[in-house]
């Protein structure tokens, strides 16, 4: 039986040195969506379940419904501050999906600051 994993993607706005970081252009696109384009193709996508973004940023929250990915909220402040861990985030995201969406057996963390995964790592890793 195919193990149900979620794709979660942290996508903080500001970092403790670079505003919106998660937006700049790396090449012609914002760098969010370099892991959103991986995450898009047929192959990779398969793997997962589902794709949930967790943000605190309206303009990620945008461009991650370009994506046709689920980003149903903007993420609290108390859970978006620079002192905040991504486990704490990722939790908080986890519970509300599986409460309102449906269980899973795995999470998996794409963080938009690693931009470039080989598709091969990907499914190693899982």
């Amino acid at each position: 039986m195919k193990k149900k994993i979620l794709a979660l993607i942290l996508a903080r706005k500001n970092s403790k040195r670079l505003k919106n970081k998660n937006i700049y252009k790396l090449g012609n696109k914002p760098l969010v969506a370099w892991t959103f384009r991986i995450l898009k193709k047929k192959n990779i996508r398969s793997l997962f379940t589902d794709i949930l973004v967790s943000t605190d940023s309206i303009e990620i929250k945008k461009i991650s419904e370009n994506y046709k990915f689920l980003s149903p909220w903007i993420r609290p402040k108390n859970l978006s501050g620079r002192f905040i861990s991504s486990e704490s985030s990722a939790l908080h995201a986890l519970k509300w999906y599986e409460k309102n969406v449906k269980k899973v057996d795995a999470l998996f963390l794409f963080q938009p600051t690693s931009p470039f995964r080989p598709q091969k790592k990907i499914k190693t890793a899982i």
